[in-house]
């Protein structure tokens, strides 16, 4: 009996530790107008362009304005970055940071990080 006791107390403790640790998902703050390339199953970004912010979001802090063009999201590069791995690349926990390459309007290209809120 006294072993069940321990294993239930170690199984609540295992799992309020785990959930305590669990991260909290961060919001970057932006909305993308994307084109793709490929089929379903291989599907490729050809253009991302920025299509719009959430005002003071995390992308506007960082500098990211409406209308620029995204050539690479970390080190995935746009056009040929497969759409599955951008949107792993976007996903991110509060604190943690993407980086963009981006073409502004004028033809300057910066690198923007992003830190998830």
């Amino acid at each position: 009996m006294n072993k069940k006791i321990l294993l239930s107390a170690a199984f609540c403790w295992v799992f309020t530790s785990t959930t305590a640790l669990a991260a909290e998902k961060g919001k970057i703050g932006l909305s993308l107008d994307i084109a793709v390339e490929g089929g379903f199953f291989n599907s490729k970004l050809a253009t991302v362009k920025v299509k719009s912010l959430v005002a003071g979001g995390a992308a506007e802090k960082a500098g990211v304005l409406v209308g620029d063009q995204i050539l690479k999201i970390a080190d995935c590069a746009i056009p040929g970055c497969p759409a599955g791995d951008a949107k792993d690349l976007l996903k991110k926990n509060k604190g943690e940071s993407v980086s963009f390459l981006i073409k502004q309007a004028d033809g300057t290209e910066l690198t923007k990080t992003v830190i998830a809120e």
